[in-house]
Order: structure tokens, then sequence, then C-alpha cells
């Protein structure tokens, strides 16, 4: 009786620790943006002369604003949005910024850009990442434009620009119907 018991529960274990091995990666889905607002931002930034004074008729087709991975700059960023934001609500602010690493703009919605497929859900490794680089360069020149995140009001949003060589991390806000950039805090040349 003793050994049955015994085989019960050894058997038991097995088939536990065999559903656990079973059970799938769940993998990244990307995100379509719906959201009116981002468009009606990203297609203002794009027309603002302190933006960019080529126009690039290529545009990278991700949200994610790579800025938010390093710690001194996320501190930077929160510092900025208390300023810029007034009564912020940190747990919004994050869940945009996750948004962001999946999201990616519709076809369409993007004013006088080409969208050039950059999709970072299926990167697994640096080489992936280097890789998908090489292939965007015959869309060069370029622009990428982050997902914006906005403040309580929907009225003032963080992003970043970057061009074929430089990063411009700035605040706009909508003032008489109008989005204008309030402060660029940070213009980053990038050497390739």
């Amino acid at each position: 009786m003793k050994y049955i018991i015994y085989s019960v529960l050894f058997i038991t274990l097995l088939s536990c620790n065999k559903k656990e091995e079973n059970n799938p990666i769940q993998k990244i889905e990307k995100v379509y943006i719906d959201d009116l607002l981002v468009y009606e931002v990203i297609n203002a930034v794009l027309q603002m002369p302190e933006i960019t004074e080529d126009k690039p008729e290529y545009m990278l087709n991700t949200a994610f604003s790579l800025d938010f991975i390093l710690e001194e700059q996320r501190k930077d960023f929160y510092n900025r949005v208390k300023e810029y934001f007034g009564d912020s609500d940190t747990l919004s602010i994050n869940s945009q910024i996750e948004l962001s690493k999946i999201s990616y703009y519709k076809e369409g919605k993007i004013n006088n850009a080409q969208l050039i497929d950059y999709d970072l859900t299926v990167i697994k490794n640096r080489n992936e990442l280097d890789s998908l680089n090489e292939t965007i360069k015959k869309y060069f020149p370029n622009v990428s434009i982050s997902y914006p995140i906005f403040n309580k009001q929907r009225n003032v949003a963080h992003m970043s620009y970057s061009d074929d060589g430089s990063v411009k991390y700035f605040f706009i806000k909508k003032t008489d119907g109008k989005w204008e950039i309030i402060t660029t805090y940070s213009e980053t040349i990038v050497c390739y």
C-alpha cells in the first residue's frame, strides 16, 4: 500500500512538471495606434520648421522612444515632466511608455511620409537589431518620431524626433488650437 501511494505521488509530481513545460511563450503582438490625437500631434511635428529643414520621405514605423531605457535619461525625463505637465500621473505615464514599446502607426495616417516597417517586437538579440538597421539603410534619409507621452489634460506631450544623425527631445503644447514646441531639452548627435 505504501508503494502505491508513493507511486501515485511520484506520477502526480511528474505530470505537474510536464504541464508547466508545455506552456507556450507568449509572443509580443504589434499594436496599431487608433488614437487620432496621436496622429494630429505627429503630423503637426512634421510641419514644424524647428524639427526638420529637409522633410525626408521615409519615416520608421515604430513609436518606441529608446530614450527611456537609460536610467539617467529617465530621471531627467521625470524631473521635466513635473515642470511641464504640472500635476502628473506617474502610472498613466508609465503605461504610455510601455504601450509605446509595441505601438506602430497605421499606414495613411501620417501625412507626406512613407512608413517603413521597423518591427522591434521580433528582435531577440543584438545581431537581429543590427541586421534590421542595415536593412533600413536603403531608406535614408528617414525620420523616427516617438509616441507622444501626454499629460492628464492631453494638451502637453513629451516626444523625441530622430533623423539621420541627431535626436531631439522636447515638450509640445497645444495653444489656441496649434501644437508648438515649448522646450527642446536635449539634442544629441549620433555617430554611425
